[in-house]
């Protein structure tokens, strides 16, 4: 038996703004490595994914977790090794958006990677997971619009704050180069090729609304987790491998340690609330709305002083561009 319990529109809607709350938060914990490698964090944050997922799966299902696999793999194998891919594609993008947050910010990336993101990941969710009545196209059309100039004035906005301070000279360990920030939303580029993988397995091997097929909740969630933990190790694990730095997590104790811990409860804690509510929304739905954890990141890396020294008009433009973002986000999501 399965936990599947049917949750209301409202309490869904929260809990993926809820997830997505948790999504924008981790992300924090970059600004706490110095020069650990991140590669080491990804391995932490995935093992401890791990962990999270398969005891919670064990927990809410017991038995039944290996069984739906098994019932869904008799049926249609593919809803289970797609989802397995599906993971190890997704923290790709992860891994690269990790490195462009080190260079340029969160303020700055969490836009530009979210609107790219949002409508790559809709029109994913949109052919596979089914589309709900409410949405049609021009309404996709104009979200898309909406989320294509949230891009243009969160690049503007860089572009003014790293000018200012590189005349102003100051710094917050962010690089100032405009070729940088070119090159950067380059490899956003890329990363967002990889991370609507996600969207397509939530929308393909998980069983909602619009999707009769699939596994349940946990038995999907711990296949995807699977799919990313063993893509960390490849990725991460090739890097470490040719730098030498696998001694790192013997030399850094639990202070550093910490933060790929409590990352990866907040990343896979919040994919299984998102699951949950996708589970009674459909994909096409609750993409868009995990997508607002943006806010978030966006509101930490101001925190964190991101645009320290930057112009008014630098601040306005990274408002305007992210309450953009929030409206392209709210035309594609509601109902009404």
């Amino acid at each position: 038996m399965n936990f599947d319990p049917t949750i209301p529109t409202g309490v869904a809607i929260f809990m993926g703004l809820l997830a997505a709350s948790w999504w924008g938060t981790w992300f924090i914990a970059l600004k706490y490595l110095d020069d650990y490698p991140i590669e080491a964090f990804y391995i932490t944050l995935f093992v401890a994914s791990m962990v999270i997922v398969w005891g919670a799966g064990f927990i809410l299902d017991g038995a039944g977790l290996i069984q739906n696999m098994r019932t869904v793999w008799a049926v249609d194998p593919s809803r289970v090794y797609i989802t397995f891919i599906c993971g190890l594609l997704y923290v790709t993008g992860i891994q690269i958006s990790l490195r462009v947050v080190k260079v340029i910010g969160l303020s700055v990336t969490s836009p530009i990677q979210s609107s790219i993101n949002v409508v790559s990941g809709t029109l994913v969710t949109t052919l596979v997971g089914g589309i709900p009545d409410y949405l049609t196209v021009p309404r996709i059309v104009t979200a898309a619009i909406f989320l294509l100039v949230a891009i243009l004035l969160t690049m503007t906005a860089g572009r003014i704050r790293n000018k200012a301070q590189l005349d102003a000279k100051v710094d917050t360990g962010l690089s100032k180069d405009p070729k940088v920030l070119i090159r950067s939303v380059f490899l956003i580029l890329i990363g967002s090729m990889f991370i609507p993988a996600y969207s397509f397995a939530i929308s393909y091997g998980l069983k909602s609304i619009t999707q009769p097929n699939g596994m349940a909740v946990m038995p999907f969630m711990a296949v995807l987790c699977s799919g990313a933990f063993v893509g960390s190790l490849l990725i991460c694990g090739s890097i470490l491998t040719i730098k030498k730095q696998w001694h790192v997590f013997l030399e850094h104790g639990f202070k550093i340690h910490k933060l790929g811990l409590l990352s990866g409860f907040a990343h896979y804690g919040g994919n299984i609330i998102h699951t949950f509510a996708t589970r009674n929304l459909s994909s096409v739905v609750s993409w868009p709305l995990g997508l607002s954890g943006s806010l978030w990141t966006q509101i930490w890396g101001l925190v964190y002083g991101e645009f320290k020294g930057s112009p008014v008009k630098g601040y306005i433009l990274l408002i305007f561009g992210f309450l953009t973002y929030l409206l392209g986000v709210f035309i594609i999501s509601s109902p009404y």
